[in-house]
């Protein structure tokens, strides 16, 4: 992360809420390890953590947030709170793929190129994506985000890749199906607040940002319950 970078970041697409701000090369995280976390504790955290790098929420380049797929609950209260800074300080809003901040989690811990990210949907379903990584760190979607079938699911046999993410170690017979596809694992990754700051700020410096309004969650089931 450049120096000339100051955001806050929410995420909390699965059972842990990370909130994350950077300022000039320096960051801050809290973990909410507790997935009923409140809206209050969250606004509590970001209050913390921006105060630790010397920042006021108006002096931030931009927000971000998880926009899923993932618990919807989680996903809905982050894209909710990162709604309500951007109208209320007038900041863009970098929103990313849930999926795409679990595989730079995987990037950042062991060094992998290639990544699918995977996520339990719940109802016999997990959310996936594939996610390839160039030497400089810069991140392409291959597969994008979708809700697939762990029973039948089939990787591309001539695209190994690294299995990120507790959507793995929910249907362990998913990765058996893949064969040699997969080159390694970590189910313990789960997308974090710290790894998101590294992709917004790539989006911010692209211009890929979004007004609040804009700001919405990915769901991907079109019905939804509460998770």
């Amino acid at each position: 992360m450049t120096d000339q970078f100051a955001c806050l970041a929410v995420e909390t697409a699965t059972d842990v809420c990370t909130v994350a701000a950077a300022n000039a090369g320096e960051v801050r995280i809290v973990e909410l390890p507790d997935p009923r976390a409140s809206v209050r504790d969250i606004y509590r955290s970001i209050d913390r953590v921006v105060s630790e790098v010397g920042l006021s929420l108006a002096e931030l380049d931009c927000i971000a947030f998880g926009a899923g797929p993932g618990s919807f609950t989680g996903i809905r209260v982050a894209a909710s709170v990162a709604q309500s800074l951007a109208f209320g300080f007038n900041l863009p809003v970098c929103r990313v793929s849930s999926l795409a901040v679990l595989a730079a989690g995987a990037r950042q811990r062991h060094d992998v190129d290639s990544v699918a990210a995977c996520i339990d949907a719940r109802k016999g379903e997990t959310y996936l994506g594939i996610y390839q990584f160039a030497e400089d760190g810069a991140i392409t979607s291959v597969i994008a985000d979708q809700l697939v079938d762990p029973l039948i699911y089939r990787l591309d046999p001539d695209r190994p890749v690294f299995a990120a993410g507790p959507g793995w170690a929910s249907y362990p017979n998913f990765a058996g199906l893949q064969g040699g596809t997969i080159t390694g694992s970590d189910v313990t990754i789960k997308p974090s607040a710290a790894d998101l700051l590294a992709l917004a700020q790539t989006q911010f410096r692209r211009g890929e940002t979004v007004d609040a309004q804009c700001a919405l969650p990915n769901y991907l089931r079109d019905r939804v319950t509460g998770s």
